[in-house]
């Protein structure tokens, strides 16, 4: 064998000082960059959580409007019933209509009523609403009773509590006035999650 056969083979692999600082390089990029990452996915979870819920009082307005008569939506656990106390919607809610004659203010989803969409639960998330009752919009699009509505959607990182809203990842509010026309804010970083 030749002496530039010999040297060329040697010339192709890495040394273990070459393989040490390219691993350490990775691992610094590394630690940089997964905490980034993480608020990007909180983040997303706080804005996909905040746009379902407002697409979900969207769709109440319009089918209260469309049909003519009261929809009503309230927080749900189980898809089938609507959740004592209601002021959580992170487990999910229902939007539901009432066959003719049996409408009413405030009435909670019972046997007969019309389901018309089931939301399941958001994950890593908290969405608080302010009053707790049931949200009804009547046939104009208003809501009944006139009182505004206020909710808090923001990153939880257990799976219980209010959750928070940081710089990293700040909480979004929704807010309905009484004609029934919803706002989307950014939240106060360092507030308390509650509207």
């Amino acid at each position: 064998m030749s002496t530039t056969t010999l040297a060329s083979r040697r010339q192709r692999g890495f040394t273990l000082l070459e393989l040490l600082i390219t691993v350490s390089v990775i691992a610094i990029l590394m630690a940089i960059a997964v905490p980034s990452f993480r608020d990007v996915i909180r983040r997303n979870q706080v804005s996909s959580a905040s746009n379902e819920l407002l697409a979900g009082l969207s769709y109440a307005r319009t089918e209260a409007i469309t049909r003519g008569q009261l929809v009503s939506i309230c927080p749900s656990a189980d898809g089938a019933a609507c959740s004592a106390g209601g002021k959580a919607y992170e487990p999910g809610w229902l939007v539901y209509t009432y066959p003719a004659g049996a409408a009413s203010v405030g009435k909670v989803f019972a046997a007969g009523d019309i389901l018309l969409r089931s939301t399941g639960a958001r994950p890593g998330v908290s969405i608080q609403e302010k009053s707790g009752s049931v949200i009804t919009f009547g046939q104009q699009g208003q809501l009944r009773p006139n009182t505004p509505l206020a909710f808090v959607t923001c990153a939880r990182t257990g799976s219980t509590g209010t959750g928070e809203s940081t710089t990293a990842v700040p909480g979004v509010g929704l807010g309905v006035n009484g004609s029934g026309s919803i706002t989307n804010t950014s939240w106060v970083v360092g507030a308390a999650c509650v509207p």
